[in-house]
């Protein structure tokens, strides 16, 4: 796998991920508190200054309740 495509499935998870938050009225604050990642850095992801690790990626699935493994599929579509 080239890293652009990489890059390119992340930036989509990112942002599929960051759409089901906004629809599931999950703030960054409640982000914040059950993952530990810093509300910044959740901001820094999405406007893809900060490229997240799959530990950062599950967690936040978790805190909004998705299967990341649907979000990858979708993203890869």
């Amino acid at each position: 796998m080239k890293r652009e495509y990489a890059e390119h499935i992340t930036h989509k998870v990112v942002d599929l991920l960051e759409k089901e938050r906004v629809e599931r009225k999950i703030t960054k604050t409640e982000i914040n508190e059950k993952t530990g990642l810093s509300r910044t850095a959740w901001t820094l992801t999405v406007s893809k200054k900060n490229s997240p690790t799959l530990r950062t990626l599950l967690m936040v699935a978790d805190v909004i309740g998705v299967d990341l493994k649907q979000i990858i599929a979708e993203a890869e579509k």
